[in-house]
């Protein structure tokens, strides 16, 4: 029987918290006043964060020519907005727990993956790519409140998905509400931007909205191919079921996209060792 959204809340015993210097961040998406000297002094007080950011800052993946000791070392090296999405990251992920019965490990893969395409398609159009790359990574968030507060009907639902059944349609049947508008609503409870609330509430069906967001077809896209990817299925798989009309809104012909593929599905966050 479908339940309020506000009994799923009220049944999670500790709602993720995302530490201050994450969620100031976020507001300061797309601010291009903020200030950097204050963003890398507050970075450095949380000790948890900054050490997960310069682990990854040393990793392989970056590939620098010398070992970053400090977060405004890094900011040298590698920029501001490279830094944000790290510190954004590494924040996020500290901020869910383990769960029993719930593969935490593949599902920041997953996450990580999909923001990361959604960042490549955002920059191949000019949207705004922090916002786009932040909602990648959050927009399935619901999942993990779901499975939280209703563990035995987030297993139903995780039944009929994989048996076939789309996911959006299981969840209204099962809970009367999806895990984006779970999510959209934990985002509120964070005082995320408006934009960023938005764009997830719409990701999973962007199209069923009167007024689309750019940002949310771009999610709902990289979601896509994520799930594509972490399925193994071949380019020729994956463009058969394509959301070709999702794809209109972003001003891209499939043949385009399709050219592009194999180098958007190349592209590796490196984010992987936040979850490990």
């Amino acid at each position: 029987m479908p339940i309020e959204m506000n009994q799923l809340f009220d049944q999670v015993y500790k709602i993720p918290q995302v530490p201050e210097v994450v969620r100031n961040l976020i507001i300061q998406l797309n601010d291009p006043d903020f200030d950097i000297d204050t963003v890398t002094k507050n970075v450095s007080k949380d000790q948890v964060i900054s050490m997960k950011v310069l682990r990854l800052v040393n990793s392989a993946h970056f590939g620098l020519s010398r070992k970053i000791g400090s977060i405004e070392d890094a900011v040298v090296m590698l920029g501001m907005k490279q830094l944000k999405i790290l510190v954004i990251a590494s924040g996020i992920v500290s901020s869910v727990p383990e769960i029993e019965g719930f593969d935490i490990k593949t599902f920041w893969s997953d996450s990580f993956r999909t923001a990361t395409y959604a960042k490549w398609i955002a920059d191949e159009i000019n949207a705004d790519s922090e916002t786009v790359f932040t909602a990648g990574l959050i927009s399935n968030l619901g999942k993990v409140l779901i499975h939280m507060g209703a563990q035995e009907i987030a297993k139903e639902i995780e039944s009929q998905v994989q048996s076939g059944k789309q996911r959006s349609q299981v969840e209204e049947e099962q809970l009367g509400f999806t895990n984006s508008e779970v999510c959209a609503e934990l985002c509120r409870r964070w005082k995320f931007p408006e934009e960023l609330v938005q764009t997830v509430a719409q990701c999973s069906e962007p199209l069923t909205f009167i007024d689309t967001k750019t940002e949310a077809s771009v999610v709902h896209i990289a979601r896509y191919l994520s799930e594509c990817r972490r399925d193994n299925l071949s380019l020729e798989d994956m463009m058969e079921t394509f959301p070709v009309d999702v794809l209109g809104k972003l001003s891209l012909e499939k043949d385009q996209l399709a050219e592009k593929l194999p180098a958007l599905l190349e592209t590796n966050s490196g984010l992987d060792s936040l979850a490990a």
